[in-house]
């Protein structure tokens, strides 16, 4: 694990698919540890191609993404690998795997074909178990778990890379609205108290305005608005942006975002 965390950046990312469909025009950010990042905008907007960007799954046209001032494109697989772990959406693992089992695939990186995990690989999996509160349901099959657990056993995975970004793509999707605020608090509060990077997609702006440091609305492929929320969710550039009217109500420091 990395002793000093270090922010993400991407630099006028230019990205598509098959050198024809462009995805991204001109695209930079910088996330920073400690804090949440939020990527919000329509279906069909760039959110999930940004993510893949971002972890290295998926290389640019043009531009550039750093870790502090390395270029990801530097690292080997598993040295990216050991730095960020990326949790795309609708993951499902058909085999009836444990949790534990699940979970200990993030030791992966650290590991040789099929040596058995060491000590410390074994630490880390409990840790993650642990910050995730599924110790209790370790050795339960990963199909016996709620959607939500589910979630928070996917999220566990990806800690026990231990990462310093943490990339997750609509990780609320498909929880109620109980499991969801959960989630993201979780998520929130392993940011700060880890000083982890966190960059996640979210269609709930609602959600994304309580626990996003930052966020970025995204339109074709460009950025409409980046920065703190007061910067970007204004009613009239939602409304602009989705296409439909929508108004912000601030009550109590709560902000939602609803239909007008």
């Amino acid at each position: 694990m990395s002793t000093e965390r270090q922010p993400l950046s991407a630099l006028n990312l230019v990205a598509g698919y098959r050198k024809k469909a462009q995805v991204l025009y001109d695209v930079s950010l910088t996330a920073i540890p400690g804090q949440v990042y939020g990527l919000i905008g329509p279906n069909g907007a760039g959110k999930t191609t940004l993510l893949r960007l971002l972890s290295g799954a998926h290389p640019p046209w043009s531009g550039w993404t750093l870790l502090g001032d390395r270029p990801l494109n530097t690292f080997t697989p598993r040295e990216r690998a050991k730095r960020i772990a990326f949790v795309p959406q609708g993951v499902t693992i058909p085999v009836p795997f444990t949790v534990t089992d699940v979970v200990a695939m993030g030791r992966m990186p650290y590991i040789s074909g099929w040596s058995p995990l060491s000590p410390e690989d074994e630490s880390a999996v409990q840790t993650a178990l642990e910050k995730v509160g599924l110790q209790e349901k370790a050795d339960e099959s990963i199909h016996a778990l709620s959607a939500g657990e589910r979630q928070r056993a996917l999220l566990a995975l990806a800690l026990a890379q231990e990462p310093d970004v943490l990339l997750l793509d609509e990780p609320t999707a498909h929880l109620d609205l109980h499991h969801a605020w959960n989630l993201m608090r979780l998520v929130g509060d392993l940011a700060r108290t880890q000083q982890l990077v966190v960059i996640l997609s979210t269609h709930d702006l609602s959600l994304a305005a309580a626990n996003c440091d930052r966020l970025a609305l995204i339109e074709k492929g460009k950025f409409a608005a980046e920065g703190t929320r007061e910067d970007v969710l204004r009613a009239d550039l939602l409304s602009q942006v989705y296409g439909h009217p929508l108004a912000v109500t601030v009550t109590d420091g709560q902000w939602w975002i609803h239909p007008a």
